[in-house]
């Protein structure tokens, strides 16, 4: 143990000297890659001293209450451990000081206090092998607790700002409101605070961009401004959110919390607008985008997502990351789809080699924007191998009526925009005949209103637009939500709602979309007997209308006298056991740890349920289960309904074999219906068997189908 001790403080001698020693030369040094790595890991390594500091404290002081031997072996231990960690944390998070922009008087603070932390827990060690008082020793160690107070906070300066400690002894701040504040504090700074401000702010400044102060705000960073007024494509700020997530100019970085789809919105709209540090909300006009923005953000509206599925191959992150740059921007659809879009920037920056580049994800590519570019006849030839392709945006190009006869090929073209082009309607007969064609932008066209209502007799299902086209200046409305939440009583007013006053919402109840002319108008609540899936949208004059929202309306059945979980489920989801059935609790579909779910894979999910007295009449079982493609969960392969008027002689009176994913698509909670012709038994058996083997596009192609059951409704 002697030997131990000894080597031990050693090394922590040599530690102390080398902190001295780097603090003189700093600015000589370059790290190599695996002293970084060793930096990066300061915050696992700072907690040790802080709670083996304190024990050692704290047996000290109850000292007389153990054996005297044994309490000194094992107060040795801990000082030695004290300060080999403080030690070892001072040397590391010198190295991540050197890979990062911080602020220098904050982190010379920080760095100071962590090696007298450090010197002074070497001190302990060398006191506690001397014959100096208790006293001294006590003092000593009172002084190492305050240095190691004094570490912490100035550690959360750099971390969360000045104050962060005493902040909630200032009292609460001033209330913002949309008469006192401007749009920028009242809507964007909350936005920047939460997002962005850890990584840039007086203390810590990546990249040397402030953000808390304006004045260095609109200085920008060492790139320069981080934004051109009313160009938000061209602004720094705004590109570096659709970069791929683990490039290095990606922001916020991947592991940080990203900004939501309506915040990048807003900051869109507001450099949009002039990016106006001092404009108040009452001063904008009544319909102004930004301004109908901000009130969207500020209710904290959600937004769901209604994702296409596909069943084409997806391409490696390596791929995709190898197209990004910063004039090309090259990203997955939504997470999980191997579907890709890709966006170009600059005008002036355009090659058409990169246009011809993207051949490598032909197959992948559906949506492609070549707005603002130089390109003509002869660079469009490329996007003719894009067979997938489903929206294009050639607003503002060099195209012609020639270089139109060249996407004859994109049969899955569903919409196309030519604002700002040269083409004709003469021009535009190959492209009418494309078999998906649905939306087709014409305005600033040699196209007028008469050849425009010409083409629309022809082709009465393809919308022809020449007064508005898709840019940034024209807003699309949010989804409508449902306002209902979990299990829907039959009695119960379905409400739908907008976050927005004065929009249109328009439903369908038959699976198909509605639009601003088609679909009933939602004017008044409604019931559902039996659970529904209802398809919205939001419309309003001087807005797109918002997307199509789909929500299934779970309704509450009757309830069996008993309820027997037939089959157990796995250990790892075992739920609350036949309960999760008919609490009438919902889960969700992206965290099936939640004990809602009942989850089966190696056998069929089985559960049998009974009637007493009142035997009902039922024609129609829903089953609610996890539509989760990415974590094997999908519908069964098969389900059975077993009935009979007893329990040991059931027969088969229902088998349904539920339609399979043909690609990765959105997580959500789906409804399987099982209709029944009108029956009354008083026994009954469901049986859900699993999908025996993944399909070959699936990552995990050929292993077995998981099943996660949450709700059961049986409706008379």
């Amino acid at each position: 143990m002697d030997r131990i001790s000894r080597v031990v403080v050693n090394i922590i001698f040599f530690i102390q000297i080398l902190l001295v020693f780097l603090l003189f030369v700093e600015d000589r040094i370059k790290l190599p890659a695996v002293v970084q790595v060793a930096g990066r890991m300061h915050p696992l390594m700072l907690h040790i001293p802080i709670g083996a500091i304190i024990l050692v404290l704290m047996l000290i002081l109850l000292q007389k209450h153990f054996n005297p031997a044994d309490s000194r072996r094992v107060i040795t231990v801990g000082l030695l451990l004290s300060s080999l960690s403080a030690s070892l944390a001072a040397l590391f998070g010198f190295f991540l000081s050197l890979q990062g922009d911080y602020g220098g008087d904050a982190l010379m603070r920080h760095k100071i206090s962590g090696v007298v932390l450090s010197w002074m827990c070497y001190f302990l060690v060398l006191l506690q092998q001397s014959s100096l008082k208790r006293s001294v020793f006590l003092g000593l160690g009172g002084i190492s607790l305050a240095a190691l107070i004094f570490a912490g906070h100035t550690g959360s300066i750099l971390t969360h700002g000045e104050n962060f400690l005493l902040e909630p002894m200032a009292g609460p701040p001033a209330i913002l409101t949309a008469e006192n504040a401007s749009v920028y504090d009242y809507a964007i700074a909350p936005i920047l605070e939460k997002k962005c401000y850890t990584c840039h702010n007086e203390a810590k400044a990546k990249g040397k961009l402030v953000m808390t102060d304006i004045a260095r705000f609109k200085a920008g960073g060492e790139h320069g401004k981080e934004w051109v007024e009313g160009k938000p494509e061209e602004s720094r700020i705004i590109k570096s959110f659709y970069l791929p997530l683990k490039s290095d100019e990606h922001m916020p970085p991947d592991g940080k919390p990203q900004l939501t789809p309506i915040e990048i919105a807003a900051l869109k709209a507001w450099v949009k607008s002039g990016a106006d540090f001092t404009r108040k909300l009452e001063q904008f006009p009544k319909d102004d985008s930004l301004k109908v923005m901000v009130a969207a953000l500020i209710s904290k509206a959600p937004v769901e997502e209604t994702e296409r599925i596909y069943a084409f191959e997806s391409v490696s992150e390596d791929v995709i990351e190898k197209m990004n740059t910063p004039f090309v921007s090259v990203s997955a659809i939504y997470q999980n789809s191997p579907a890709l879009q890709a966006e170009f920037y600059v005008r002036k920056a355009f090659d058409v080699k990169s246009l011809e580049a993207l051949t490598v994800i032909k197959n992948q590519l559906v949506s492609l924007s070549l707005s603002k570019m130089p390109v003509d006849n002869k660079g469009i030839s490329a996007v003719s191998g894009f067979k997938n392709l489903e929206v294009l945006n050639l607003n503002f190009t060099n195209i012609s009526g020639e270089g139109l006869k060249q996407l004859e090929s994109l049969k899955n073209l569903k919409l196309l925009s030519l604002s700002g082009t040269t083409v004709s309607a003469k021009d535009l007969g190959p492209i009418l005949k494309l078999p998906n064609l649905s939306e087709l932008y014409l305005w600033s066209t040699k196209v007028n209103e008469s050849q425009r209502d010409s083409l629309t007799k022809l082709y009465p299902t393809m919308a022809i637009a020449l007064s508005q086209f898709r840019d940034e200046s024209v807003l699309t409305l949010s989804r409508p939500m449902l306002v209902n939440e979990g299990v829907i009583r039959p009695d119960e007013d379905v409400l739908f709602k907008h976050p927005m006053p004065g929009v249109s919402i328009r439903y369908t109840l038959d699976g198909s979309n509605p639009d601003s002319l088609n679909g009933t108008v939602y004017d008044k609540p409604f019931h559902f007997k039996e659970t529904t899936t209802v398809r919205a949208i939001g419309c309003k004059d001087g807005w797109y209308c918002s997307d199509a929202v789909e929500v299934i309306c779970f309704i509450k059945g009757i309830t069996p006298d008993h309820v027997e979980l037939l089959t157990h489920p796995d250990p790892s989801y075992p739920g609350e056991g036949v309960q999760s059935l008919t609490d009438g609790r919902k889960g969700v579909a992206d965290v099936l740890k939640e004990p809602s779910w009942l989850g089966f894979r190696k056998i069929p999910f089985s559960v049998g349920f009974s009637f007493d007295a009142k035997v009902p009449t039922i024609k129609n079982i829903v089953i609610s289960f996890a539509r989760n493609v990415g974590a094997y969960s999908v519908p069964p392969k098969e389900i059975e309904v077993w009935a009979g008027n007893e329990k040991d002689k059931l027969r088969l009176i229902r088998k349904v074999e539920p339609p399979q994913p043909t690609g990765y698509g959105p997580v959500k909670v789906d409804a399987l219906s099982i209709p029944l012709e009108a029956v009354t038994y008083k026994y009954y058996k469901i049986v859900a068997t699993q999908v025996p083997a993944l399909p070959k596009w699936h990552s995990g192609k050929g292993e077995r189908g998981w099943v996660f059951i949450d709700e059961m409704f049986i409706y008379e």
